[in-house]
């Protein structure tokens, strides 16, 4: 052979071996991606089918504190017995709020999906706030756990969102209570790395999590608890991640199957240590709706709400201290307004003829001196600008709590 022509082979060989490792890396290439598609087909299907789950699971939650509420309100109504009716209306009451917690959990979550979550921080004394948690649990925790609240002994003020810090805080011991059937649930803070952070923690003798479920527990919906009708909906953990991200720390659960879990997460320490603890407010357990009238001139409210039944509630609570006037509908609204000159509107927003918004802003520039207190049951940050924007005073979310109502009512008429 030739040295031309075996120059011209030898060449042909090194280009067939370049191209045959380009067809080998190009091939490891597609493997890889072929994988990775293969893996996020998988990881879809799991979410589908979690989300399956959750979806049947939301249907469970939600029609079972419905059909409560419906079933015993018509019982009620029925019985003669004051100790019966007293029974089917804590019965009731604990529907309704299981119920408002679920939607609350849906919308938080909504919210946080499309970024319109809002931290609003004030100085918060953490002591209190822990006291304040374990009162909501009073009542809810069964004879067989004891709920236990662990502090350090300094007063430790926290430049944080409160009610958010107590929706965290108690979201994971509610999802203690879910797992946890004796034992102990103990709860509280501490200050860790020099004080520059404070540690919040929830450690419960429960049943604890496996080591294969352990890695998705605050993911939506593949959280085992949104496979289980049982251990409820399983919203609570994703959203304890996002505020707690949102406000600029960390969560991490340490467990062992059989014998419990432990949750904390960090925040950043913006605040101060020390000095005189602010006394605790004292809030009543009583149910009683109405309030004693007190002696002198009894102030007009006008209520602007075209559902009877959300009338009747605010008249139950109300009649007794105030004078009452009602107006179905904007339109009545703004012509009441003109003839009864009312001290103070409760507004609702959604209403035939003409909507709250409409009414209040018309209202407002007759006389701007008119506090217009918005109820309803829209519940986005959107909805509570568009009422401010259109001179609403307060804005409070449907389901109402009557205490806060009554409260807000107390402080725009000066009493």
């Amino acid at each position: 052979m030739k040295q031309d022509e075996r120059e011209i082979l030898l060449s042909k060989l090194a280009e067939a071996s370049r191209l045959v490792n380009i067809v080998k890396r190009e091939r490891d290439e597609a493997y890889m991606k072929l994988e990775e598609c293969e893996k996020k087909i998988r990881q879809v299907e799991t979410a589908d089918r979690m989300k399956s789950f959750f979806l049947a699971g939301m249907s469970h939650e939600i029609r079972t504190p419905l059909n409560a509420i419906e079933g015993f309100s018509r019982i009620i109504a029925e019985t003669e017995s004051q100790e019966e009716r007293m029974k089917f209306l804590e019965i009731i009451e604990n529907n309704s709020a299981r119920l408002n917690c679920l939607i609350t959990d849906i919308l938080d979550l909504s919210r946080m999906e499309s970024g319109e979550i809002s931290i609003r921080k004030q100085e918060t004394n953490l002591s209190k706030l822990c006291h304040d948690v374990k009162k909501i649990f009073k009542f809810k925790c069964p004879d067989s756990v004891k709920l236990i609240c662990s502090e350090p002994t300094i007063s430790v003020m926290l430049n944080t969102d409160t009610n958010r810090l107590t929706q965290i805080l108690s979201n994971l011991i509610n999802n203690a209570l879910k797992h946890t059937v004796k034992g102990s649930i103990t709860f509280g803070y501490r200050l860790i790395n020099q004080s520059q952070y404070v540690e919040f923690y929830v450690a419960d003798t429960g049943t604890g999590i496996s080591p294969n479920d352990i890695n998705d527990i605050f993911s939506l919906y593949t959280s085992k608890d949104a496979e289980t009708l049982n251990n409820g909906h399983g919203l609570g953990l994703t959203i304890c991640k996002i505020i707690v991200e949102k406000l600029g720390g960390q969560i991490e659960v340490e467990s062992t199957l059989g014998e419990g879990s432990t949750f904390r997460f960090t925040l950043p320490f913006d605040g101060s240590l020390g000095g005189k603890s602010r006394p605790f407010g004292t809030t009543t357990g009583s149910h009683t709706l109405r309030m004693m009238a007190s002696g002198g001139h009894m102030k007009l409210i006008m209520v602007v709400e075209d559902e009877d039944s959300n009338y009747e509630l605010l008249k139950n609570v109300l009649a007794k201290r105030y004078r009452l006037v009602r107006a179905k509908n904007g339109i009545e609204a703004v012509t009441m307004n003109e003839d009864e000159k009312p001290d103070l509107i409760l507004m609702d927003i959604r209403m035939p003829e003409m909507n709250g918004l409409d009414a209040t802003r018309i209202i407002k520039e007759v006389n701007s001196t008119t506090p217009i207190i918005a109820l309803s049951a829209y519940a986005f940050d959107t909805n509570i600008m568009e009422a401010k924007a259109a001179g609403c005073d307060e804005f409070m979310t449907k389901p109402i709590q009557i205490k806060d109502l009554t409260d807000m009512i107390s402080k725009y008429l000066n009493e």
